[in-house]
Formats: structure tokens, sequence, C-alpha cells
């Protein structure tokens, strides 16, 4: 089943989330940052001909010129706990309008409505609530623009007021990278699909349930994209096992001479470099930009 990431599917996540309440920012233990200005200029121009112009066409449908980066932050003790602080050119952008314009998006089928509650001044901003009802089920959400470049959305109405009250700092959100992920591991090979209770395999052992924090930042340099990986693990011995591993599937890879038959992907395996750091062990390559174009991206 494909998927695409927009601000409508975040909000079909607080439809179905009706039991879940959002993380505070500080208190989350995974987040997610994409920067859409750079992801349509220096990634969608280099895929090819209609390919290159759908995805145009799809990020222009859904995501507001205004938007400029966003970052989706919650807990993966609940898979639809999730808050969004988008930033951007919001001077004349207002949320109301915009979710208004994807609600004529969605399919009929589906019977989702949409309704701005009700507006009060919290701190000398407008704190909006909203409805949504989809299948006989009704949820709120909360929103507020922080600035003329911030906006946050919440289900929880006290994480809009956190931040309207700066108990957070707009300055962590600001990342020079294209896509940055951080995790912190509780089972979450299972919430990302893997059955660990019946998967006897690599992923079961030992040394994989030691892994307590994995990040990832992919960015542009000197017209390389760079991807930096990381991951912590409970002790130094766990570290030099995993690194073990991992040159062992890369070895498995190098035998198989599947990447000969991809530029791109034997551009990443030759600028591969593991390293051990203590309990970490950190990742990375590089290849050069106008290798995008070799892969096949698959839109609607």
């Amino acid at each position: 089943m494909k998927k695409t990431l927009t601000l409508i599917s975040l909000l079909m996540l607080f439809v179905l989330g009706l039991e879940a309440k959002a993380s505070n920012y500080d208190q989350a233990n995974w987040y997610a940052t994409l920067d859409v200005q750079q992801l349509r200029s220096k990634i969608v121009p280099l895929i090819a001909g209609n390919k290159g112009s759908n995805i145009q066409n799809k990020l222009d449908e859904h995501l507001p010129k205004e938007v400029h980066q966003f970052t989706l932050y919650g807990h993966s003790e609940n898979d639809e706990d999730v808050s969004v602080v988008v930033s951007g050119d919001f001077g004349q952008f207002q949320v109301n309008e915009y979710i208004n314009s994807l609600m004529l998006l969605a399919d009929p089928k589906e019977a989702v409505e949409f309704s701005q509650f009700d507006n009060n001044q919290y701190g000398g901003q407008t704190l909006e609530h909203y409805q949504v009802s989809s299948g006989g089920k009704t949820v709120s959400f909360y929103s507020a623009k922080l600035s003329e470049d911030l906006i946050v959305i919440s289900m929880q109405e006290q994480e809009v007021k956190n931040w309207l009250d700066n108990r957070y700092s707009g300055y962590d959100l600001k990342n020079s990278g294209m896509v940055s992920l951080l995790v912190n591991i509780e089972s979450a090979m299972a919430h990302m699909g893997a059955d660990l209770g019946s998967n006897k395999h690599t992923f079961n052992s030992a040394v994989f349930n030691k892994i307590t924090q994995f990040s990832a930042s992919i960015f542009e340099a000197g017209g390389n994209l760079n991807i930096e990986t990381a991951l912590s693990t409970a002790d130094e011995a766990t570290a030099k096992q995993l690194e073990q591993v991992i040159n062992g599937l890369v070895a498995m890879n190098a035998l198989s001479n599947l990447d000969q038959e991809n530029e791109l992907l034997s551009a990443a395996m030759t600028g591969l470099d593991i390293r051990n750091q203590g309990n970490d062990l950190l990742a990375s390559t590089e290849f050069a930009l106008s290798l995008i174009a070799e892969i096949d991206v698959d839109i609607d």
C-alpha cells in the first residue's frame, strides 16, 4: 500500500487516535524533521520527466509554499501519539483555510467532516480549537501561530499552551539537514512492523535488543547527498558485536553483486564508513546528488 506523508494524513492520525494524548516536546521519544524547501529545490528537479513533475504537483497540492520545514514528535508506546511544529512564512497564512482546502481533496466515501470549534486568546495569541469527525467519531485538536514563522498543532491543548508559554526553545527545531530522525528505542522494531516475539532471526538477537537509540540525518554538501546514522547500545561489547553483524551484511551484499547493477547503491556502498565509538556505532556514506535520477519513484 502506498502512503504519502502530508498534513492531511497527519489530520487522519488525529481522527484515528481518539484515546491518544500527545507527548510533551521535552518528553517525546521520537522526532522526525523534513526540510520541504530543500526537497523542492535539491531533490525534485533531479527526478526525471513526468515523475518529477508529478511529485512537484503533489507537493504543491498538499503542502503550501509557505511551509519550509516541519517536525513531528511523539512517543513510540502509542502509534497515534503525534504533534507537529511547522516553520515557514505564515504572515498571511491561516490554518483553518488550509485545512478546508485539504478537505476538498479527501475521498467523499471517507465521510470526513471538519469544523473550527472555537478560538481563545492565550498569552497574546489565538489558540484555535478544531474538530474532525469520521466514522461516527469526533476528536479535537488545537493549533496556534507562535510567530510569523512558526505554527504548532497538537491533540493536547496544554501542549500548544506549553509552546505559547515558551516552555520549549524553537531553536531546537532549526536543522540544516534535509531529513533528520531520532528514536529512543522502546521495542521500536515492533512499532515498525516486526513481530519480535515470533522472529527467530537477526533482529530478535540479544545484540539488537540492546540498541537504545537510533538517529539519522540526510543533508547536502558540495554536490553530494550525505547520510549519517548512529546506533547507541547498552555497552561497548554490544556495539562491537553489532559492528561485526553489519560488516557481515555488507560483505554478503558485496558477494551478491547487486550493487553493481545500481550506480547509486554502488556509490553508497563504496563510500560507506562504519566505525565504533564506545557504546555507539556510527555509519556514514555519500553519493553524488545527480544519482538521485537513478531512483525509481512510484507516485500516483
